[in-house]
């Protein structure tokens, strides 16, 4: 999505990853941007907000503290969505087309209208189809002069090894869980205890624990645990009614996703014999346990081994009711 007006768009706005903006910094205090950059790293672990930041920061008149000054005619342009020599290409119903990428690349020929960059931000880059790709390719080959292509992927496996080699590529790591919790107290005003669940869940990934926050999910989280738990005697059939019962749209699959994953984690937790006292769900230890010791650690290494699986190959089969149908199925009988 396009960054909404009003949002700042400071290094010191982001969370985590502080490496990354360390890198960032350092490109453009020496002069020696990449033209192509590629970051890449879960979703929602903040791959955007810090490439909105890094070109706020490229663009600043008058950068202080190693930060845009956030109040200069380009800044306040960034903050405000209006800066006439950026633009952000996302997908549309899930594909990047050859067309959009068509629209795009002849503008970047000319001159910055205010200058001295062109800054093209191709969201989800994994999702152009083969032709808006190959398109990309040839500007990527042969850049023009004053022009910054910022590419942001979960999945850069996919993209065709040309891309790749000629990008800077930059990853991105998981934020820490007490980063994000200060996030989420400050940003919604939630009860600590609340932010604590979210971000324990969200595998780092601060955007993951705010769609937490956005559904119903957290409100049914017990109930939906207990539910799965349940499966562990019956039939495929009755697993499969399980999976088929969670919201099929990319959002709303994904929160559910995100909690059979935090279970996995911490049924593997209880079988491994370590401390329980970091586990996701806490409040719900004495159902994990229970379940552990009834179900043995081999089938709790099958409902683990489904999820990793599915991670493996989310890139090619990204609907989360595919990890949950992995997950349900891969729970042996007895």
């Amino acid at each position: 999505m396009v960054v909404p007006p009003g949002v700042s768009m400071k290094f010191s706005s982001v969370i985590g990853n502080e490496g990354v903006a360390h890198v960032l910094r350092r490109a453009v205090d020496t002069g020696r941007v990449a033209p192509t950059i590629l970051f890449h790293g879960r979703d929602g672990v903040g791959k955007k907000t810090m490439a909105m930041a890094f070109v706020s920061y490229l663009l600043c008149r008058d950068r202080r503290d190693g930060d845009s000054c956030g109040i200069c005619s380009n800044c306040r342009s960034m903050d405000e969505g209006r800066y006439v020599d950026l633009e952000i290409l996302e997908p549309d119903k899930g594909v990047i087309k050859i067309d959009a990428v068509r629209d795009a690349m002849p503008r970047l020929q000319y001159q910055p209208v205010i200058g001295p960059w062109k800054v093209l931000v191709i969201d989800d880059a994994h999702a152009m189809n083969t032709e808006a790709a190959n398109a990309a390719l040839k500007s990527l080959e042969e850049p023009p002069a004053g022009t910054l292509f910022i590419l942001i992927t979960s999945s850069p496996d996919t993209l065709p090894r040309t891309v790749l080699s000629r990008s800077f590529q930059i990853p991105f790591g998981p934020v820490p869980t007490s980063a994000i919790i200060e996030l989420l107290v400050s940003a919604r005003g939630i009860e600590p205890d609340v932010a604590a669940c979210a971000a324990a869940m969200c595998s780092g990934c601060p955007g993951q624990a705010f769609r937490l926050l956005d559904s119903q999910a957290l409100a049914e989280r017990r109930d939906f645990i207990k539910a799965f738990l349940s499966l562990v005697d019956q039939p495929d059939r009755v697993r499969l009614q399980f999976s088929d019962g969670v919201p099929v749209d990319r959002d709303g699959g994904d929160v559910y996703r995100l909690i059979l994953e935090s279970v996995a984690r911490d049924l593997l937790a209880v079988v491994s014999g370590v401390s329980l006292d970091d586990l996701s769900n806490g409040d719900m230890k004495d159902e994990l346990v229970a379940f552990a010791h009834k179900a043995g650690p081999d089938r709790v290494l099958a409902i683990a081994e489904a999820w990793l699986d599915w991670d493996a190959a989310r890139a090619y089969y990204p609907a989360p009711k595919n990890a949950i149908d992995r997950m349900v199925l891969g729970m042996p009988q007895r």
